[in-house]
């Protein structure tokens, strides 16, 4: 059996004594090669000021102020306080967010609260969940390129 690219001849030439490490840059991540899911952690002692993008999931525990640009999912978690601007594919919040959200998708849980507008086509709030401010769930993205005027489809007409 080879062990990171070592054949057996030359495990058995040093003795078997090769140990197994992990790869450089992991960071306890997943590893993309056996399937496993990239996150990213934000954890709870952890103070970001500024900017924070990105194209993976994250889990936000700990304080953000400026605004959140993710291609993915970012996941506020219960110990999160975030004073930003978030925009997500799917927004989760279980924290304490102040700022707008834009996602195709928002859902705020039992422990979340919201001081901020929605602008998403499907939104779930529940039971417990703080919230104040609008929601905007028509058009997506196009009506804010129209300058947020929907465009209607013409009526559909009945085949002869």
């Amino acid at each position: 059996m080879a062990l990171f690219g070592k054949s057996k001849a030359l495990q058995e030439k040093d003795g078997g004594s090769a140990q197994a490490t992990s790869p450089v840059g992991s960071g306890g991540r997943g590893d993309a090669s056996r399937g496993e899911a990239k996150n990213a952690v934000i954890g709870p002692q952890v103070r970001i000021q500024g900017e924070l993008s990105g194209d993976e999931d994250v889990l936000v525990e700990g304080k953000v102020d400026g605004k959140i640009s993710m291609t993915k999912t970012i996941r506020i978690g219960p110990s999160a306080q975030i004073h930003a601007d978030v925009k997500a594919q799917f927004i989760v919040v279980a924290g304490k967010v102040v700022g707008n959200l834009v996602a195709d998708r928002v859902e705020i849980l039992a422990s979340g609260s919201l001081e901020g507008n929605i602008r998403a086509p499907k939104i779930s709030i529940a039971d417990g969940a703080q919230f104040k401010g609008s929601v905007d769930m028509g058009g997506g993205k196009s009506s804010q390129a129209e300058g947020g005027k929907e465009q209607t489809a013409p009526p559909a007409t009945k085949p002869a």
